[in-house]
C-alpha cells in the first residue's frame, strides 16, 4: 500500500499553496480583524474564534503578494496548543499525495517566501509549495525554539 500525505491545496494571490492537513484546526469564514497597535511587524491583527483570540499573520506582506480578490476565508493553524490565523482568498481542495510526488525545495530559490515553504508537491500536473506551518509560528515568535526542535 503505497504511503500519502494530505494536503489542503489554497490560493494566496495569484498562486496556489498547500498546508499539512494536520496543521489545519478550522476553516472559518472571513472575519473582524482587529488592528493591534504596536504589534509584530507580521502581524496583520487578532480575531476572535471559538478558541479565543488568535493573532492573524499577514501572509500577503511576508510572501510579498497583493491579494486577487477581496474575499477571505481563514485558516486557523495550530501546533500544539498554539494558534495562529491565516487569510486566504480560497480553499480549493484536500489533495492525497504520496510520498514519492513529495519533492524537496531547490536550492536555487532563495528568496523571502521560499523560507518558508517546507516542500513541493505534485497536484493536478502542477507543482504547489508546502508552506512550512512551523517557521510561520516561528516568525512571529508564538513558538520557542525548544519547541521547534522537538517537532
Amino acid at each position: 500500500m503505497e504511503q500519502e500525505e494530505r494536503f489542503m491545496i489554497i490560493k494566496i494571490g495569484r498562486e496556489h499553496y498547500g498546508i499539512k492537513i494536520n496543521d489545519v484546526k478550522e476553516v472559518v469564514p472571513n472575519t473582524e480583524i482587529t488592528n493591534v497597535p504596536e504589534k509584530h511587524s507580521d502581524i496583520y491583527g487578532i480575531m476572535k474564534c471559538r478558541y479565543g483570540c488568535v493573532s492573524v499573520i499577514d501572509i500577503y506582506k511576508l510572501f510579498n503578494v497583493q491579494p486577487d480578490s477581496v474575499d477571505r476565508v481563514i485558516i486557523i493553524l495550530a501546533v500544539g496548543e498554539k494558534l495562529l490565523a491565516l487569510p486566504t482568498e480560497k480553499v480549493d481542495c484536500v489533495v492525497n499525495v504520496s510520498f514519492e510526488k513529495i519533492y524537496g525545495i531547490p536550492p536555487i530559490f532563495s528568496g523571502p517566501s521560499q523560507w518558508y515553504m517546507r516542500n513541493v508537491i505534485v497536484s493536478d500536473h502542477k507543482l504547489v509549495p508546502i508552506i512550512d506551518t512551523f517557521r510561520l509560528f516561528e516568525k512571529i515568535g508564538v513558538l520557542e525554539e525548544t519547541e521547534l526542535l522537538s517537532q
